[in-house]
């Protein structure tokens, strides 16, 4: 019965805990979104793109009708989707509304994650756009602010969007984008190798230490990771940081942006990066060269104890080894339990192109998607906790019921996209300077600081 309320209860966290002003926001960026959800550009890309002319009036009547009656054309969808679950669960949603709609072709286009932005914008530029983008609203602000993306708010299907997610997709109380999941940064951990070596479930960053060195004496790997994919940083270091850490400084991102604040003055980013850099320590020799696709590989075959993800990554995980004996805990990054806090966000998150030729297409998968048996068989692909209303989510893998057990038993949760992220040519200084971080062997957190002053600087020029 808790894991059919799951979605409900969901929801009902993220809005108490919004309230009691412990969230953070949703996606990101991945993650969201987040990073479920966060892309990084190129500067050969333009900055700015113009809006097209708004010729939504005659897109609403573009699509061609098939002979009896239907939807009839071709639909693209853009996405940086790469784990295998995921690309599963997309491939079983396009099956079923195809079949349901035989006289339609969709079609995918992939982009890496890492230039997806800028790929987006210069398809706007070309007019050569997808009719439906993945991301989220907050993740791409630049894009509603130019006018690309479609008013969802009055749509029938918007209404079976849990309330808490629903306030994720929003800008100045506009709904553009539909989340399917949400995602929870977390550690997931090897059960059978934890009885092994009679290790608990740590509750402090301490008791998580000892934990890792525990597996290192053992041989194994303490946490599988791998930094040559940007993805990587929205499962360790967001993680690490979008928890109680950010909970101390929520207006960050305002603040280095638009108020020319040195990150020095966040405490609580080098306690992120002091931990950060620790945890690298204990990760897999190879975790510098290898994507984190490998990483998951590792932990699924047991030869790591830990993963630091979100629980997006978990279907992929399941996928490679089904028998795995996996849970699910909170990253203690306190030394008082009680003072932890999870990292939520909105994950796979769809917005349409309000200049779409085929847009009556792009709303009828948008009410295929959002429908709560096909939600049901989406979120038990991939792994994650639902984002709609009403869904029973009774084929969710032991890790990600760990998760919602968490949240339905009230742990504090961060809203970390609340307040929104880095953007633009910010958003790039970022993500580049945390894998810098990364892959760097003697990068302090104080040099870190340093370098984004500086990147932000220029960036704001």
């Amino acid at each position: 019965m808790k894991k059919k309320l799951m979605s409900i209860l969901l929801g009902s966290a993220i809005v108490i805990g919004s309230l009691a002003g412990c969230g953070g926001s949703g996606n990101e960026p991945a993650p969201e979104d987040a990073p479920e959800e966060t892309a990084a550009g190129d500067e050969t890309a333009p900055e700015e793109t113009e809006p097209v002319q708004d010729t939504s009036a005659q897109d609403e009547g573009s699509a061609d009708a098939s002979a009896d009656g239907g939807l009839s054309g071709e639909l693209t969808l853009l996405h940086y989707l790469t784990e295998d679950a995921k690309l599963q669960a997309l491939d079983d949603l396009i099956a079923g509304f195809t079949a349901e709609n035989p006289d339609v072709t969709v079609n995918t286009e992939a982009v890496s994650m890492d230039n997806y932005l800028d790929v987006v914008k210069l398809r706007l530029s070309s007019g050569d756009a997808p009719d439906i983008m993945f991301g989220g609203p907050t993740t791409y602000p630049e894009l509603i602010d130019a006018g690309y993306i479609m008013d969802l708010t009055n749509e029938e299907f918007t209404g079976r969007v849990a309330e808490g997610s629903l306030s994720l997709m929003k800008i100045d109380d506009v709904v553009y984008g539909i989340p399917l999941d949400q995602m929870a940064n977390v550690v997931f951990y090897n059960k059978d190798i934890f009885e092994e070596l009679s290790l608990s479930v740590p509750g402090t960053y301490t008791e998580f230490i000892e934990v890792c060195k525990a597996l290192k004496e053992a041989g194994y790997a303490a946490c599988a990771a791998g930094y040559q994919d940007q993805i990587s940083l929205g499962a360790n270091y967001f993680t690490i940081f979008y928890g109680a850490p950010y909970l101390a400084c929520e207006q960050y991102t305002d603040e280095t942006q638009n108020q020319g604040k040195s990150w020095h003055d966040y405490p609580t980013v080098t306690q992120a990066l002091t931990q950060f850099r620790e945890i690298i320590g204990y990760q897999n020799e190879d975790c510098r060269t290898i994507t984190t696709d490998r990483a998951e590989q590792i932990f699924a075959n047991g030869e790591s104890g830990m993963i630091i993800i979100g629980t997006w990554g978990l279907g992929a995980i399941m996928n490679y080894n089904p028998d795995l004996n996996c849970g699910g805990f909170l990253y203690p990054s306190e030394e008082n339990a009680a003072d932890n806090a999870l990292p939520l966000n909105t994950d796979d998150t769809w917005m349409i192109l309000k200049d779409s030729p085929n847009v009556e297409i792009a709303k009828a998968f948008f009410e295929y998607m959002t429908r709560p048996e096909v939600n049901a068989d989406w979120i038990g692909t991939v792994g994650q906790l639902s984002a709609l209303d009403g869904v029973q989510a009774d084929k969710l893998p032991q890790g990600a019921a760990d998760i919602a057990d968490l949240i339905n038993n009230g742990c504090k949760v961060s809203m970390w996209t609340q307040y929104g992220a880095p953007s633009g040519q910010y958003q790039t200084a970022y993500y580049n300077g945390l894998q810098d971080f990364a892959l760097s062997e003697t990068m302090t957190p104080e040099e870190w600081c340093d370098n984004m002053d500086n990147e932000y600087a220029a960036a704001g020029k």
